[in-house]
């Protein structure tokens, strides 16, 4: 695959890319829409800000799914459409606004990835995927979502939640809960098919599920979230929400990705970190902790292996490098704690 971004080209994959309006850094979400993409097998996909046509292009290319394009931008279009020429593309493609072209059809699939926020195409999205398809938003605007700007948090998301050491699961919580919530106001609801924070962006794919007893199941999944109560007094006494605090990672309790030739080299490894988030709503944050309680930090190795030994299963979260999933976190926080000498001793001896 060829693509120009407007300055140089260069070769990835089984074709090439290039810097400028191909962000890099958005690989791993790439990757990993493919790899949705091809375990669902959607019958028509709008790549829906398509900017130099990558996504659209290894959509239609490496999967065969009949593609839209959609660019806004006429510089960005002209691009789109050379690039489309020039790897003998099928797609249909649009200079006009996303909502133009997502009122034109059904899609099965509908990737939001706009600059900025979401919260725009929420609705809209919502409104019109197909019954039962599928919607794919990144968001970039992690320092509302996460809490750091709290009065735009909730002017953008109704919300109010705490920048603290859950900050990156609660900001994709954040983000699930305001989508969950116009859902519901349209009279669907959703099923939360993956979610993943990488770098700056956070990736979610929902199900859309027409009718109101799916909307009356998705509000159920709407709630609030207070660490000082559910996991430790060292925390301030907040209740943050409301938020999504149902499941996060659906797909991995139907089974794996059928994941696609052109991956990064770690995608694999990635895509592990993600499978155990559903073992507990957020985390015990043992750096956090123990900083709070003027302690060293043992190895989280040595806690994992401590806490095996004593019977009770822990998993590492990609939201935090100090953090572990488990099922009873205030009562293992407590036992971590009350037997930190032998555990830092261990440390010091292995």
């Amino acid at each position: 695959m060829e693509i120009e971004t407007g300055s140089e080209i260069k070769t990835i994959g089984p074709g090439r890319a290039g810097p400028g309006f191909l962000n890099a850094d958005q690989k791993f979400n790439r990757d990993l829409t493919l790899s949705f993409l091809n375990t669902y097998r959607p019958a028509l996909y709008l790549d829906g800000f398509s900017a130099t046509g990558i996504r659209g292009l290894r959509t239609e290319l490496e999967l065969g799914i009949k593609t839209v394009m959609v660019e806004r931008s006429k510089k960005s279009f002209q691009i789109l459409t050379e690039n489309a020429k020039r790897n003998g593309s099928q797609s249909e493609l649009y200079n006009d606004t996303f909502e133009s072209i997502l009122s034109k059809y059904r899609f099965d699939f509908v990737d939001v990835d706009p600059f900025g926020d979401v919260v725009p195409y929420a609705d809209i999205s919502l409104r019109y995927v197909r019954n039962r398809g599928f919607i794919g938003f990144t968001a970039t605007d992690l320092s509302v979502l996460t809490g750091s700007l709290r009065e735009h948090n909730l002017r953008r998301y109704g919300s109010v939640v705490m920048n603290n050491s859950f900050r990156h699961e609660m900001g994709i919580r954040n983000l699930i809960g305001f989508i969950a919530r116009r859902a519901v106001a349209l009279e669907r609801g959703i099923e939360v098919m993956l979610s993943v924070y990488h770098g700056h962006f956070y990736r979610v794919i929902l199900q859309v599920i027409k009718g109101t007893d799916k909307a009356e199941s998705t509000l159920k999944n709407i709630g609030y979230f207070n660490p000082f109560k559910e996991i430790d007094h060292t925390y301030d006494d907040f209740q943050c929400g409301p938020i999504w605090v149902g499941n996060i990672e659906g797909l991995f309790s139907r089974g794996s990705m059928n994941i696609p030739r052109y991956v990064s080299e770690d995608y694999g490894n990635r895509f592990q970190q993600l499978r155990y988030e559903d073992m507990s709503l957020f985390f015990v944050d043992i750096g956090d902790v123990f900083s709070k309680k003027k302690k060293n930090l043992p190895s989280l190795a040595n806690i994992r292996n401590y806490l095996e030994n004593n019977g009770i299963e822990s998993e590492r979260t990609h939201f935090s490098y100090t953090g572990l999933k488990v099922k009873d976190k205030r009562s293992v926080l407590e036992k971590i704690v009350n037997d930190y000498d032998q555990i830092y001793k261990n440390h010091r001896v292995n």
